[in-house]
Formats: structure tokens, C-alpha cells, sequence
């Protein structure tokens, strides 16, 4: 709080001088001031508070108990735990909340104050201030929306870059893979491959594994669930690019290639689909 006319921080003209610019400061900001007294549990307000909550200073008579009772529910919690432990520390206050306006909306508040010690050394007084941020939280919430919709659309393209359906005849597709596949991506695989195919009503699909990068348990589950998923809808599966390593490594993960016809090559492939 600032000193009153009898201090002795420095002449009335520069107390004043020191008033004015604390009004000024507090307007700008717009700041809700308290000087809550820890014993009796009342709360002098001061500063802009119906630019705050929407109340009058003469409205903010409860206390404590008002003040608590205005906090979102969703909130109260934690703002009285940070309280009780910066009144233990004799320590600062510091904490955003949502506080109930005069209209019965709720409005994004940051509190911060500081208590003071009385003789016993305990928390005797706090003194704090609340501003409104409601603003910059709901700036902040469609900053947030932006970028994950900037985030979604860059999956969706990395998606249909990192699994490409080839159309080969009006009946055929093909679907390169290259590079690791991991769980995420093997679905994201597996999606791509079932919207081609229902979208084109394509009959039969040719997967090269050319250039994966190691076929793994992963891979191998993912070729079986295409295989099947892709039988269900009626199309045939070619699987091509299978080289001795790849081989070896089904066959050591017991993989039931029985459903998936191979070829050494995407070429070969693409000639059998032809011909079918």
C-alpha cells in the first residue's frame, strides 16, 4: 500500500507525485488491489475492480469467503492450496484462475501477491493485486486451435507423401513403401490403403516393401492385416520387393503369407496385375 502524508519516505510533493503515478499505473493495467488481513479474514479492494470482475468496491464486502466462493470450481482448489502454502511460507502468491463477473459469466484472472509477517512472525497481511486476462487466454485458446489445425493438415500431407496409392489400370493400385515403419505409421498405411480402394473399387492392390527399411514384427502384422482387410472388400493382394532378408524375416515371425501372392519385384508385380 502506498504511505500515507505522515510518512517519512519523502515532502507531500513527492508523495503525491508517488500517488499519482500508482492511480495511473493501476488504471492502465487495470488492476484489482487488495490488502486482505489474515485474522478477520476482511479484504480492502481498491483499483479498477469493476473493470476486473464488474463490482463495485461497496459489492466486494465478503471477505475471504467471497472471494473463495467467486473461483470457478474447476479451480478453487488449487488457488486456496497456493495460498495456504505461500501463507505458510510468508511467501508470494502466484496463480491464474477463472473468477465469477457481476453478469454470472466467468472471466481469466491473474492474482499475485505477497503476505507480510506480523510480530509472531506469521502471515499477518497480504497484499496483491488481480488483472483480467480474459483476452489473452481466449487469444492464447485460437493461437492453440491454429496451430493444431497447422499440425493436422501437415500429418495429412506427410500421410498421403509417406503412403502414395498409384493407380495402375482402372482395376489396380499399387502402394510403394519406403523408409521405417513404425505403429503409427502402419496405421496411418492401413487407412490410406482401404479409402484408396473403396474409393477406386479397385480389384487388386500390389504393396512393394522395396524400400523398407527392415521388416519387423510391425511390418509383418501390417502386411497380414492389409492382406485380410483388403480381401474383405473383395480386392486381391500382390506383395512385391520381398528379398531374402525380408523373406527370412517373415518366415521367422511365422507370418501367414498364404492370402498374399508374391513377386520378386514391383515390375513383376504390376505385369501380374495386368494379366489378371
Amino acid at each position: 500500500m502506498l504511505p500515507n502524508a505522515n510518512s517519512s519516505v519523502g515532502p507531500p510533493d513527492e508523495l503525491a507525485d508517488l500517488r499519482q503515478r500508482y492511480n495511473l499505473l493501476v488504471q492502465a493495467l487495470r488492476l484489482m488491489i487488495y490488502d486482505y488481513d489474515v485474522a478477520s479474514g476482511a479484504i480492502r479492494w481498491s483499483g479498477e475492480t469493476e473493470q476486473v470482475c464488474g463490482m463495485s468496491i461497496a459489492e466486494l464486502n465478503g471477505g475471504i469467503a467471497q472471494w473463495e466462493e467467486a473461483i470457478h470450481p474447476d479451480d478453487r482448489a488449487r488457488a486456496l492450496e497456493l495460498l495456504g502454502e505461500a501463507e505458510a511460507q510468508v511467501g508470494h502468491y502466484d496463480v491464474e484462475y477463472r473468477f465469477r463477473h457481476k453478469d454470472g459469466t466467468y472471466v481469466w484472472i491473474l492474482d499475485r501477491g505477497a503476505f507480510l509477517a506480523g510480530p509472531d512472525g506469521k502471515a499477518a497481511r497480504m497484499i496483491g493485486m488481480m488483472q483480467n486476462i480474459n483476452t489473452i487466454k481466449q487469444l492464447e485458446a485460437e493461437r492453440l486451435q491454429i496451430q493444431a489445425e497447422v499440425i493436422a493438415a501437415q500429418e495429412r500431407a506427410l500421410r498421403q507423401l509417406s503412403t502414395p496409392l498409384v493407380p495402375i489400370s482402372d482395376e489396380a493400385v499399387a502402394l510403394p513403401l519406403i523408409g521405417a515403419i513404425d505403429a503409427r505409421r502402419a496405421e496411418q498405411i492401413m487407412e490410406t490403403l482401404l479409402e484408396g480402394v473403396t474409393a477406386r473399387n479397385a480389384g487388386i492392390v500390389i504393396i512393394d516393401i522395396t524400400g523398407v527399411t527392415a521388416v519387423d514384427t510391425t511390418v509383418a502384422n501390417m502386411l497380414i492385416q492389409a492382406a485380410r482387410a483388403v480381401r474383405l472388400l473383395g480386392a486381391r493382394v500382390i506383395l512385391t520387393g520381398v528379398g531374402a532378408e525380408a523373406a527370412q524375416s517373415l518366415v521367422g515371425l511365422g507370418a501367414d503369407l498364404e492370402a498374399i501372392e508374391t513377386r520378386a519385384t514391383l515390375q513383376d508385380g504390376i505385369a501380374l496385375a495386368l494379366r489378371l
